[in-house]
Protein backbone atom coordinates (compact mmCIF):
# COMPACT_ATOMS: atom_id res chain seq x y z
CA UNK A 1 0.00 0.00 0.00
CA UNK A 2 1.33 2.98 -1.16
CA UNK A 3 1.99 6.48 1.50
CA UNK A 4 -1.00 8.15 -0.13
CA UNK A 5 -3.70 4.79 -0.03
CA UNK A 6 -4.60 5.71 3.37
CA UNK A 7 -5.29 8.74 3.46
CA UNK A 8 -7.52 8.44 0.90
CA UNK A 9 -9.38 5.36 2.46
CA UNK A 10 -9.75 8.06 5.67
CA UNK A 11 -11.42 10.61 3.91
CA UNK A 12 -13.53 8.20 1.63
CA UNK A 13 -14.70 11.28 -0.21
CA UNK A 14 -14.94 9.16 -3.75
CA UNK A 15 -18.25 7.41 -1.82
CA UNK A 16 -20.76 9.93 -1.44
CA UNK A 17 -18.01 13.64 -2.10
CA UNK A 18 -19.14 13.55 -6.08
CA UNK A 19 -22.80 13.81 -4.93
CA UNK A 20 -22.43 15.98 -2.23
CA UNK A 21 -20.84 18.48 -4.49
CA UNK A 22 -23.49 17.89 -6.57
CA UNK A 23 -26.03 18.76 -4.26
CA UNK A 24 -24.65 21.83 -3.66
CA UNK A 25 -24.37 22.99 -7.52
CA UNK A 26 -27.89 21.84 -8.27
CA UNK A 27 -29.53 24.47 -5.64
CA UNK A 28 -27.13 27.03 -6.92
CA UNK A 29 -28.03 26.35 -10.97
CA UNK A 30 -31.46 26.06 -9.42
CA UNK A 31 -31.87 29.26 -7.21
CA UNK A 32 -29.82 31.68 -10.24
CA UNK A 33 -26.49 31.57 -9.12
CA UNK A 34 -24.92 35.30 -8.96
CA UNK A 35 -21.59 34.94 -7.73
CA UNK A 36 -19.17 32.31 -9.16
CA UNK A 37 -16.97 33.06 -5.44
CA UNK A 38 -20.01 32.07 -3.80
CA UNK A 39 -20.61 29.03 -5.60
CA UNK A 40 -16.30 28.13 -4.83
CA UNK A 41 -16.99 28.89 -1.13
CA UNK A 42 -19.73 26.80 -1.09
CA UNK A 43 -18.25 23.66 -3.07
CA UNK A 44 -15.32 24.09 -0.97
CA UNK A 45 -17.00 24.27 2.47
CA UNK A 46 -18.99 21.26 1.06
CA UNK A 47 -15.86 19.02 0.14
CA UNK A 48 -13.96 19.73 3.53
CA UNK A 49 -16.91 19.42 5.71
CA UNK A 50 -18.23 15.63 4.50
CA UNK A 51 -14.35 14.93 4.38
CA UNK A 52 -13.94 15.82 7.84
CA UNK A 53 -16.93 14.14 8.75
CA UNK A 54 -15.97 10.90 6.95
CA UNK A 55 -12.08 11.30 8.80
CA UNK A 56 -14.13 11.85 12.27
CA UNK A 57 -16.48 9.02 12.38
CA UNK A 58 -13.11 6.52 11.26
CA UNK A 59 -11.82 8.83 14.53
CA UNK A 60 -14.21 7.98 16.82
CA UNK A 61 -14.85 4.22 15.47
CA UNK A 62 -11.53 2.99 14.95
CA UNK A 63 -11.17 0.56 18.38
CA UNK A 64 -14.79 -1.31 16.95
CA UNK A 65 -13.50 -1.64 13.46
CA UNK A 66 -10.10 -3.14 14.33
CA UNK A 67 -12.57 -6.08 15.55
CA UNK A 68 -14.47 -6.40 12.12
CA UNK A 69 -13.30 -8.50 9.63
CA UNK A 70 -12.14 -6.59 6.37
CA UNK A 71 -11.78 -3.46 8.12
CA UNK A 72 -11.93 -0.41 5.96
CA UNK A 73 -10.85 2.20 8.53
CA UNK A 74 -6.95 2.48 8.10
CA UNK A 75 -6.48 3.82 11.48
CA UNK A 76 -7.48 0.37 12.76
CA UNK A 77 -5.81 -1.55 10.37
CA UNK A 78 -2.44 0.40 11.65
CA UNK A 79 -1.90 2.14 8.01
CA UNK A 80 -2.10 5.44 9.67
CA UNK A 81 -1.82 6.44 13.71
CA UNK A 82 -4.59 7.75 15.59
CA UNK A 83 -2.87 10.81 16.09
CA UNK A 84 -2.80 11.66 12.17
CA UNK A 85 -6.80 11.14 11.88
CA UNK A 86 -6.90 13.46 14.87
CA UNK A 87 -4.66 15.52 12.64
CA UNK A 88 -6.13 15.69 9.35
CA UNK A 89 -10.03 16.33 11.00
CA UNK A 90 -8.53 19.41 12.74
CA UNK A 91 -7.23 20.40 9.20
CA UNK A 92 -10.32 19.49 7.42
CA UNK A 93 -12.56 21.20 9.65
CA UNK A 94 -10.40 24.24 9.83
CA UNK A 95 -10.71 25.17 6.06
CA UNK A 96 -14.49 23.59 6.33
CA UNK A 97 -14.94 26.86 8.27
CA UNK A 98 -12.83 29.44 6.29
CA UNK A 99 -14.40 28.39 3.10
CA UNK A 100 -18.03 29.82 5.20
CA UNK A 101 -16.28 33.65 4.48
CA UNK A 102 -17.34 33.49 0.80
CA UNK A 103 -20.90 32.33 0.72
CA UNK A 104 -23.21 34.74 2.29
CA UNK A 105 -25.65 35.17 4.79
CA UNK A 106 -28.21 33.27 4.19
CA UNK A 107 -26.31 29.92 3.09
CA UNK A 108 -24.23 30.49 6.10
CA UNK A 109 -26.97 30.45 8.51
CA UNK A 110 -27.51 26.44 7.83
CA UNK A 111 -24.18 25.86 8.46
CA UNK A 112 -24.54 25.71 12.19
CA UNK A 113 -26.81 23.12 11.37
CA UNK A 114 -24.98 20.96 9.38
CA UNK A 115 -22.06 20.87 11.56
CA UNK A 116 -24.35 19.54 14.44
CA UNK A 117 -25.92 16.81 12.41
CA UNK A 118 -22.65 15.70 10.91
CA UNK A 119 -19.96 16.07 13.38
CA UNK A 120 -22.82 14.92 16.24
CA UNK A 121 -23.77 11.59 14.04
CA UNK A 122 -20.09 10.52 15.54
CA UNK A 123 -19.60 12.58 18.51
CA UNK A 124 -21.67 13.97 21.03
CA UNK A 125 -25.59 13.06 20.65
CA UNK A 126 -23.81 10.37 18.21
CA UNK A 127 -26.83 10.27 15.66
CA UNK A 128 -25.39 7.15 14.37
CA UNK A 129 -26.41 4.94 18.00
CA UNK A 130 -29.78 6.57 17.55
CA UNK A 131 -32.54 4.79 15.30
CA UNK A 132 -34.45 6.63 13.12
CA UNK A 133 -32.50 9.83 14.19
CA UNK A 134 -29.31 8.35 12.09
CA UNK A 135 -31.27 8.07 9.28
CA UNK A 136 -32.77 11.41 9.25
CA UNK A 137 -29.19 12.47 9.36
CA UNK A 138 -27.81 10.88 6.39
CA UNK A 139 -30.81 12.72 4.32
CA UNK A 140 -30.56 16.05 6.14
CA UNK A 141 -27.32 17.09 5.58
CA UNK A 142 -27.21 16.08 1.73
CA UNK A 143 -30.44 18.24 1.93
CA UNK A 144 -28.62 21.27 3.28
CA UNK A 145 -26.41 21.63 0.48
CA UNK A 146 -29.26 21.84 -1.49
CA UNK A 147 -30.38 24.75 0.15
CA UNK A 148 -27.42 26.48 1.12
CA UNK A 149 -27.04 26.30 -2.54
CA UNK A 150 -30.21 28.00 -3.47
CA UNK A 151 -29.46 30.61 -0.71
CA UNK A 152 -26.31 32.19 -2.62
CA UNK A 153 -28.52 34.14 -4.84
CA UNK A 154 -32.38 33.63 -3.68
CA UNK A 155 -34.07 33.55 -0.64
CA UNK A 156 -36.67 30.00 0.23
CA UNK A 157 -39.22 28.88 -2.23
CA UNK A 158 -41.47 25.92 -2.62
CA UNK A 159 -39.72 24.95 -5.75
CA UNK A 160 -35.99 24.79 -3.23
CA UNK A 161 -38.11 23.04 -0.55
CA UNK A 162 -39.32 20.06 -2.82
CA UNK A 163 -36.31 19.81 -4.03
CA UNK A 164 -34.37 19.76 -0.98
CA UNK A 165 -37.05 16.79 0.02
CA UNK A 166 -36.57 14.96 -2.82
CA UNK A 167 -32.64 14.77 -2.05
CA UNK A 168 -33.49 14.31 1.65
CA UNK A 169 -35.41 11.24 0.97
CA UNK A 170 -32.73 9.81 -1.77
CA UNK A 171 -29.85 10.35 0.47
CA UNK A 172 -32.20 8.87 3.93
CA UNK A 173 -32.54 5.72 1.59
CA UNK A 174 -28.51 5.01 0.43
CA UNK A 175 -28.06 5.85 4.06
CA UNK A 176 -30.48 3.12 5.34
CA UNK A 177 -29.01 0.62 2.81
CA UNK A 178 -25.32 1.31 4.32
CA UNK A 179 -27.05 0.46 7.47
CA UNK A 180 -28.18 -3.13 6.05
CA UNK A 181 -24.57 -3.47 4.96
CA UNK A 182 -23.33 -3.09 8.29
CA UNK A 183 -25.79 -4.96 10.27
CA UNK A 184 -22.97 -7.75 11.44
CA UNK A 185 -20.50 -5.20 12.31
CA UNK A 186 -22.78 -3.17 14.08
CA UNK A 187 -24.75 -5.70 15.97
CA UNK A 188 -22.79 -5.46 18.96
CA UNK A 189 -21.92 -2.09 18.88
CA UNK A 190 -25.15 -0.17 18.68
CA UNK A 191 -28.63 0.08 17.59
CA UNK A 192 -30.06 1.74 14.28
CA UNK A 193 -32.93 2.12 11.97
CA UNK A 194 -31.79 -0.93 10.05
CA UNK A 195 -31.07 -3.33 12.98
CA UNK A 196 -34.45 -2.33 14.64
CA UNK A 197 -36.73 -2.70 11.15
CA UNK A 198 -34.36 -5.62 9.93
CA UNK A 199 -33.01 -6.68 6.28
CA UNK A 200 -36.49 -6.89 5.02
CA UNK A 201 -38.04 -4.11 5.96
CA UNK A 202 -35.42 -2.04 5.88
CA UNK A 203 -35.62 -3.01 2.12
CA UNK A 204 -38.73 -1.96 2.18
CA UNK A 205 -38.40 1.82 4.08
CA UNK A 206 -35.72 2.37 1.61
CA UNK A 207 -37.78 1.75 -1.53
CA UNK A 208 -40.09 3.95 -0.14
CA UNK A 209 -38.06 7.00 0.66
CA UNK A 210 -36.99 6.59 -3.26
CA UNK A 211 -40.87 6.67 -4.15
CA UNK A 212 -41.40 9.65 -1.81
CA UNK A 213 -37.98 11.01 -3.22
CA UNK A 214 -39.23 10.51 -7.07
CA UNK A 215 -43.31 11.74 -5.51
CA UNK A 216 -41.63 15.10 -4.55
CA UNK A 217 -39.80 15.62 -7.63
CA UNK A 218 -42.93 15.36 -9.66
CA UNK A 219 -44.91 17.09 -7.78
CA UNK A 220 -41.86 19.88 -8.24
CA UNK A 221 -42.27 19.37 -11.71
CA UNK A 222 -46.17 19.47 -12.29
CA UNK A 223 -46.70 22.16 -9.85
CA UNK A 224 -44.03 24.37 -12.03
CA UNK A 225 -41.74 24.66 -9.00
CA UNK A 226 -38.91 23.34 -11.28
CA UNK A 227 -39.35 23.19 -15.23
CA UNK A 228 -42.00 20.61 -16.02
CA UNK A 229 -39.55 18.97 -18.81
CA UNK A 230 -37.61 17.43 -15.79
CA UNK A 231 -40.33 15.24 -15.38
CA UNK A 232 -39.51 13.18 -18.18
CA UNK A 233 -36.72 11.78 -16.26
CA UNK A 234 -38.40 10.20 -13.56
CA UNK A 235 -38.92 6.98 -15.38
CA UNK A 236 -34.78 6.42 -15.73
CA UNK A 237 -34.92 6.60 -11.81
CA UNK A 238 -35.47 2.72 -12.07
CA UNK A 239 -32.01 2.55 -12.74
CA UNK A 240 -31.22 3.02 -8.96
CA UNK A 241 -34.90 0.96 -7.85
CA UNK A 242 -33.33 -1.85 -9.86
CA UNK A 243 -30.53 -3.16 -7.21
CA UNK A 244 -32.95 -1.91 -4.66
CA UNK A 245 -35.47 -4.89 -5.96
CA UNK A 246 -32.64 -7.43 -6.24
CA UNK A 247 -31.54 -6.49 -2.61
CA UNK A 248 -35.18 -7.20 -1.92
CA UNK A 249 -35.71 -9.99 -3.77
CA UNK A 250 -32.25 -11.65 -1.66
CA UNK A 251 -30.68 -11.86 -5.46
CA UNK A 252 -27.38 -9.27 -4.03
CA UNK A 253 -26.05 -8.06 -1.19
CA UNK A 254 -26.40 -4.52 0.27
CA UNK A 255 -22.71 -3.66 -0.36
CA UNK A 256 -23.45 -4.59 -4.15
CA UNK A 257 -27.03 -2.53 -4.29
CA UNK A 258 -24.90 0.71 -2.70
CA UNK A 259 -22.11 0.63 -5.06
CA UNK A 260 -25.12 0.19 -8.18
CA UNK A 261 -26.77 3.14 -6.29
CA UNK A 262 -24.01 5.39 -6.04
CA UNK A 263 -22.88 5.03 -9.78
CA UNK A 264 -26.52 5.36 -11.50
CA UNK A 265 -26.82 7.88 -8.82
CA UNK A 266 -24.15 10.31 -9.86
CA UNK A 267 -24.97 9.62 -13.24
CA UNK A 268 -28.45 10.57 -13.34
CA UNK A 269 -27.51 13.42 -10.98
CA UNK A 270 -25.44 14.61 -13.89
CA UNK A 271 -28.04 14.22 -16.65
CA UNK A 272 -30.32 16.30 -14.06
CA UNK A 273 -28.13 18.96 -14.35
CA UNK A 274 -27.52 19.07 -17.64
CA UNK A 275 -31.29 18.76 -18.57
CA UNK A 276 -32.09 21.40 -16.36
CA UNK A 277 -29.60 23.65 -18.09
CA UNK A 278 -30.68 22.92 -21.49
CA UNK A 279 -34.41 23.72 -20.34
CA UNK A 280 -33.42 27.16 -18.80
CA UNK A 281 -31.05 27.94 -21.70
CA UNK A 282 -34.25 27.45 -24.42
Amino acid sequence: MGPVRPWVSLVRFEEYGPLFLLCGLAGALYGGLASAAALLGLLSFIGFFSASAFVLNDVTDWREDSAAPGARNPISTGALSLRAGVAAFCVLAAASAVSLAFVGTRALAAAPLAYALYWGYSVGPKWKSRPVADVVVHGSVPALFVFMGYSLSSRPSAGALALSGAVFCFAAMSGLLQEVRDLDKDASARKTTASLLGKAASSDAALALLAGGLLLFAAASLSGAIPMAMAALIPAAYAVAAPLLALRRGRSDAGDAIAAIRTRGLVLALLALAAYALVTAA
